[in-house]
């Protein structure tokens, strides 16, 4: 996983705060979640059975939905080359693509897609799918900016500016990351965002 995708747990966006009225840092996902993303194995595993029981109670919680597929592309990371591997891989991101296809609406499901799939690596052809959403919520958020709050819309012009930038369009990053360090809604994104534009 990219720096990316860790910004998001630190604009508050992890999906505890969607499922639960107390504070996100009272559901152990939350926490699991972030220490998988640093590299903790157990974690990872905790976390997915932590999201799996929140959509035995919850089938519809799209939100969890995302962030367990999201977790389940973390898994593939951790194990070694093999089928075990793959099959993560692929569960994870059918979760994914199952919660995005749900809620199409929710632009935070959207955003947690996106940004897995822009950190996953290239040969598996998700980036092309990735850039095309984050262009897609870039549209739905300019036309109405209460979809994402203002940190998350600070990630969605880092990460829309990186995919961007893959593709060649230097341009197109330049002027996305500049969007987004006008927001200045989190510190930490601010200066990644401010990184990408000082970057030759």
């Amino acid at each position: 996983m990219t720096r990316h995708l860790l910004a998001l747990l630190f604009v508050g966006a992890i999906w505890p705060a969607a499922v639960s009225t107390a504070a996100p840092s009272a559901n152990p996902a939350a926490g699991l979640y972030a220490r998988g993303l640093a590299g903790d194995q157990q974690a990872v595993l905790d976390c997915i059975a932590e999201l799996e029981k929140v959509l035995a109670v919850q089938p519809n919680d799209q939100v969890a939905r995302v962030y367990l597929g999201s977790a389940y592309t973390l898994r593939s990371r951790d194990l070694g080359l093999g089928k075990a591997k793959l099959d993560a891989l692929r569960k994870g991101i059918a979760l994914m693509d199952e919660a995005a296809a749900a809620v199409p609406a929710d632009a935070r499901v959207q955003l947690t897609r996106a940004v897995t799939n822009e950190a996953l690596p290239l040969f598996l052809g998700r980036r092309k799918i990735a850039r095309a959403q984050l262009e897609e919520l870039l549209a739905m958020v300019e036309k109405d900016p209460a979809k994402l709050k203002p940190a998350d819309q600070q990630l969605l012009y880092l990460n829309a500016g990186e995919a961007a930038r893959r593709a060649g369009d230097k341009a197109r990053a330049a002027e996305l990351w500049r969007r987004g360090a006008a927001i200045r809604a989190d510190a930490k994104l601010t200066q990644e965002i401010t990184a990408a534009l000082a970057q030759p």
